[in-house]
């Protein structure tokens, strides 16, 4: 290693270590949780254009999947703030809008999905419904991993303490992170 690097990466704070290895994996999380919902809002797209889906169906999965993107983003940006010691003040806003993605999820996992399964109208409907189902199976998975980063940025802005020693309501604490000898109080 040159010294240019040796001496930059010195400087770094463990605290900025850590938040851009947050953010590094918070943007992996969400860029393979887009996937499914970008998938989502072209089929709802294309079936309020056939018209061959009654119902408000097609409605839901159109405007579903971006505002469940949306409050991925959202919750995403929140927990990398977050990694880095800071507290946005719409953080709070974020962790209610995280909801979306899920009740969504679910709505295509179990509605779209296990229902047209068990409905069995033919290899056309059980297929279908397999497709549905994988896809909501996938944006849950999203939800669960963007949820475990939370946890960790949480863990790390209180110093390193284990899951189980993180006292209640610790995500909402936004004091500096204490030093090896402190105490945390």
């Amino acid at each position: 290693m040159s010294e240019r690097s040796e001496r930059h990466d010195s400087a770094l704070e463990p605290q900025q270590v850590v938040g851009g290895a947050i953010q590094r994996l918070a943007a992996a999380r969400l860029g393979r949780a887009f996937l499914p919902l970008a998938v989502l809002l072209l089929v709802g797209l294309g079936e309020m254009i056939a018209g061959q889906v009654p119902g408000l169906d097609p409605f839901l999965l159109a405007v579903g999947a971006p505002a469940s993107a949306g409050a991925m983003l959202a919750y995403g940006l929140g927990v990398v703030q977050r990694a880095f010691g800071r507290r946005p003040s719409w953080w709070p806003f974020a962790m209610v809008g995280g909801l979306v993605p899920l009740a969504f999820g679910v709505y295509v996992l179990g509605w779209r999905g296990l229902r047209l399964v068990a409905r069995w109208d033919g290899i056309s409907g059980v297929l279908t419904g397999i497709f549905f189902s994988m896809l909501g199976y996938w944006i849950l998975r999203a939800c669960q991993r963007l949820s475990e980063l939370e946890t960790l940025a949480t863990v790390m802005s209180l110093g390193g303490a284990s899951v189980e020693e993180v006292p209640r309501g610790a995500t909402g604490r936004s004091e500096p992170i204490p030093d090896k000898g402190e105490k945390a109080e």
